[in-house]
């Protein structure tokens, strides 16, 4: 299953992204993420809303979700898991950042920042 993943720029997270165009920017198809949101592992901005629409935020772990897919064959239900997987590593990231932020550079330097 290869599919063509359409040019891609870096979107503010405060934005939102129609059901479509995730699925370009990601390259899984429409189904696939119909699927993942019954799994509880993508979330629509309003689900009562009869056209899904998504945070911009979810671009970048579904196309590393969508890449580990096709590298280890991973069936849809994994994928959930991985991507539940990779947006809670993503937020301890930039928690370590904030924290790392907050101490003086001398104190940096000594963790190997």
């Amino acid at each position: 299953m290869t599919q063509d993943i359409a040019p891609w720029c870096w979107p503010d997270s405060l934005e939102t992204i129609s059901l479509t165009e995730l699925s370009h920017c990601c390259g899984m198809t429409e189904a696939e993420l119909d699927e993942l949101v019954e799994y509880c592992a993508l979330l629509p901005v309003s689900p009562a809303s009869p056209e899904r629409a998504f945070s911009a935020q979810w671009v970048v772990p579904l196309r590393n979700a969508a890449k580990l897919r096709v590298d280890y064959d991973l069936d849809l239900f994994t994928v959930a898991i991985v991507l539940d997987k990779l947006t809670r590593i993503e937020i301890l990231e930039r928690q370590v950042h904030s924290l790392q932020a907050l101490l003086g550079p001398h104190m940096r330097s000594d963790m190997g920042c």
